[in-house]
């Protein structure tokens, strides 16, 4: 009989713990977990990260390699499963390509294999316009197939995706992101501080976006469509916030030179920490990324602060905001203005009303107390299968809403 105290250790190896997507919801998986019932512990496939300390602030052992640009050579693979060996993990669960792939690579060299969780947070729309190193990944990947005893994937579309691209459906399951409801909230007096630090009149209309700065994340279209917004309508102010959103970025420098009326109107705050008060300080968040993301962590923390959203449709967008916002099919620069335009004539009273709604729906679907639920039932269910319990499901669930 299994010993009902014993805790299920899991290593979770990711490629690294900075400021992406994978590295946040991780983080808010481990400071959700239920430390009576598992023993996490987490290795890091690069050295540098600011959720590390995070991670470490809360007791769960963080350790580093300086192996992710090449997570299969067979020196990186065997300090890896050396480490292994000493931890005794019941369930290994990689992060991302690069993780999922190393994980199924040492897990060939422990004599106590554990039960193998890939985790996909990727959409892939066009396989060929994926740089090199992803397609590798990808087509490594289908070779191991038979490995992992689940595939978590964050967003329906990624799954559909990847299973067009020979991953086993019958291994999928859909596990969303959840977000903190505590820390993303609406609250008046962060709205109110913020905009009076950025001089935005406490009735003008504020828009924003927060992503760090790539061509995919599509800042162009963001700033055009401001641009044709703002000559219409002169009290509207823009915020743009995100890794190398400023003008020491030569292509932002660009894009503002494009369209000189932004001037004055266009907050540029680049990288920040303080997310939470600068949600709050936004009438509405756009989205504008033209792929990659499967699920916006961005959008979800936005309508978690009472912000209604109008987005682009890539990933499960158009599920995660629903009623509560608006999903662009094909964005173009008028379109986009001109939805801002309709929810500025729309009124106050109902943008605020959209907001409850969104937080709402974040609230019933998307709270990451329900979502570490979902991977803590995931964890049982393949502890008591590795230890041949016959009463264990072994039929994937899927995520519903």
């Amino acid at each position: 009989m299994q010993n009902q105290n014993r805790k299920i250790r899991i290593a979770h190896i990711i490629t690294d713990l900075t400021s992406s997507g994978s590295s946040s919801m991780l983080y808010k998986l481990m400071a959700h977990i239920d430390r009576s019932r598992f023993d996490p512990v987490i290795i890091a496939l690069d050295s540098e990260g600011e959720f590390i300390d995070k991670i470490i602030a809360h007791a769960i052992p963080v350790y580093t390699f300086n192996m992710s640009r090449n997570p299969s050579s067979s020196w990186h693979v065997l300090r890896l499963a050396r480490l292994l060996r000493k931890l005794e993990p019941d369930i290994l669960q990689g992060w991302m390509y690069q993780g999922n792939l190393a994980a199924s690579l040492a897990s060939k060299l422990l004599a106590k294999r554990p039960a193998l969780l890939w985790n996909v947070r990727q959409a892939v729309y066009n396989l060929q316009q994926e740089p090199r190193s992803t397609r590798w990944a990808i087509g490594f990947s289908q070779r191991l197939m038979s490995m992992p005893d689940r595939i978590l994937y964050n967003s329906w579309l990624s799954e559909n995706q990847h299973v067009s691209l020979g991953f086993d459906e019958q291994k999928s399951q859909i596990v969303a992101n959840g977000f903190d409801l505590q820390l993303f909230a609406p609250n008046t007096y962060s709205r109110e501080l913020m905009r009076m630090k950025l001089a935005i009149p406490q009735d003008a209309i504020a828009i924003g976006m927060i992503a760090h700065y790539c061509p995919t994340k599509n800042h162009a279209l963001f700033m055009e469509a401001a641009h044709l917004l703002g000559i219409h309508n002169r009290n509207v102010h823009f915020i743009l916030a995100g890794e190398q959103v400023s003008t020491d970025n030569p292509e932002i420098a660009a894009l503002l030179k494009r369209f000189p009326a932004l001037q004055g109107k266009l907050h540029l705050l680049g990288k920040r920490q303080d997310i939470p008060a600068l949600m709050n300080a936004l009438d509405m968040f756009t989205l504008t990324a033209m792929r990659g993301d499967g699920f916006p962590n961005a959008v979800g923390e936005a309508m978690a602060c009472g912000v209604p959203c109008i987005a682009t449709d890539i990933g499960d967008t158009a599920l995660l905001i629903n009623k509560t916002g608006q999903t662009l099919q094909e964005a173009t620069p008028s379109s986009l203005a001109f939805a801002w335009q309709e929810w500025i004539n729309a009124g106050e009273i109902w943008r605020k009303e959209q907001g409850r709604q969104a937080r709402k729906r974040i609230q019933k679907h998307y709270a990451i107390q329900n979502i570490t639920s979902q991977y803590q039932d995931i964890y049982q269910s393949l502890d008591q299968k590795r230890l041949g319990d016959t009463n264990a499901s072994t039929e994937p669930l899927k995520f519903a809403n």
